[in-house]
């Protein structure tokens, strides 16, 4: 299942051109499921990883976790940015914690 909307995940195993990855069923989509970042990418986050692929063709994002306040419903959190409450990662920050 996924760790943020906890749907039902389809393994799809390596080929010869290709390494093993896990994707959302398309059936099995819970209703935090259709707010998935993975389900439903931020577009301006596509562009980026498609511009830095141009340079570095293996180049995957990376996900941050850290600690996390929303200023939209109050929630802190530790993980990536997306709020499970509000279904979003635009009102995330990060809180730093070596203040």
């Amino acid at each position: 299942t996924c760790h943020l909307c906890g749907s039902a995940l389809q393994y799809h195993p390596g080929y010869q051109t290709e390494h093993p990855w896990f994707e959302h069923a398309t059936s099995g989509l819970t209703g935090d499921g259709q707010h998935c970042p993975y389900v439903n990418p931020d577009p301006s986050e596509v562009r980026l990883v498609k511009r830095l692929q141009r340079w570095v063709p293996e180049a995957l994002p990376v996900v941050r976790k850290a600690d996390r306040h929303c200023t939209n419903c109050g929630s802190d959190y530790y993980g990536e940015r997306y709020c499970l409450t509000c279904h979003t990662g635009e009102y995330s920050t990060e809180i730093n914690t070596l203040a």
